[in-house]
């Protein structure tokens, strides 16, 4: 961000063969405003997860798993991990107390279920939740599985982030020996480059993330998701005009009415009211990441 930013700023139920297990911040349809979402699928087997990154090691999960009928007399199986990123791992356990769900009845069937602030003690920061899919028991015989990550990223962003308070605001800064403090794009930049799994910004500057958020909104292993303002989550991204650029200051989402950015020249890193800032936003993006681990 450059100097002139102040001169510019002017914002259980449960049923036999298809039970939900209701949550009041959910719906029969799903979580209203995940963080992200997940799709895994064999032959005979889907499964739709729906995660809320509540922090570091915090999660709402939300899943479903439906038999589309291949082959009769085959169940599909559901497994979800927690990983950290040294792939320490905590399985999730379903409300039958395994560590896995199978879904038996037969072509057409569901299963739907909620576990709010799901808090793995041995993950003291979640990288990502690890998804398994496959359709057959080991008593069966599996016929195809198929894994997939869904990764925290924003969340542990921010917690990184959080932890440079007090850094001084330094232009073109990222944190090293060699650029020293913080810019705004340097923050953003330096809070997600050290996370495990994360590819790495390509670009530098707060208008060419912006460009890039928004040329990169497919779900891959990297990439955005525009964010309605009323939809803002703690970690996600808010683009401002502050510049003769169309985008000039990029910061975090603290919500209620806070961000934390390293804001101008003569300030530290730290979380303050948007303030004027609200007037000049450009977009919000939240920061996603899915990955095809195997399948068979």
């Amino acid at each position: 961000m450059k100097p002139r930013i102040m001169t510019l700023i002017v914002a259980f139920v449960v049923a036999v063969s298809s039970a939900v297990f209701v949550a009041p911040s959910a719906s029969a349809d799903g979580l209203s405003n995940p963080s992200g979402t997940l799709t895994v699928s064999c032959p005979g087997a889907d499964a739709f997860i729906q995660v809320d990154w509540k922090a570091g090691d915090r999660v709402t999960v939300r899943w479903r798993i439906d038999d589309t009928g291949t082959a009769t007399n085959i169940s599909p199986v559901l497994r979800i991990q927690a990983r950290a990123a040294d792939n320490t791992a905590a399985p999730f356990i379903f409300p039958s107390g395994d560590a896995f769900f199978v879904l038996r009845g037969g072509n057409g069937h569901h299963e739907v279920g909620l576990e709010s602030d799901w808090n793995p003690d041995s993950i003291p920061n979640i990288n990502h939740l690890r998804v398994k899919v496959q359709n057959g028991t080991t008593e069966q015989g599996t016929f195809c599985y198929q894994e997939r990550n869904i990764y925290n990223w924003s969340m542990i962003a921010h917690k990184n982030a959080m932890a440079k308070r007090g850094e001084p605001y330094i232009l073109e800064g990222v944190g090293t020996p060699e650029h020293p403090g913080y810019d705004c794009s340097g923050l953003v930049y330096a809070s997600y480059n050290p996370i495990a799994n994360f590819p790495g910004w390509p670009v530098r500057r707060a208008v060419d993330m912006w460009n890039w958020a928004k040329n990169n909104q497919s779900p891959g292993k990297f990439y955005a998701k525009e964010v309605a303002y009323s939809d803002l989550k703690v970690g996600d991204l808010i683009f401002y005009k502050t510049t003769a650029e169309a985008v000039g200051h990029v910061s975090f989402w603290e919500g209620d009415g806070r961000v934390l950015d390293a804001l101008e020249p003569g300030t530290n890193v730290g979380v303050h009211d948007e303030g004027g800032l609200r007037n000049v936003r450009v977009a919000a993006f939240r920061i996603l990441g899915v990955a095809t681990v195997a399948n068979g």
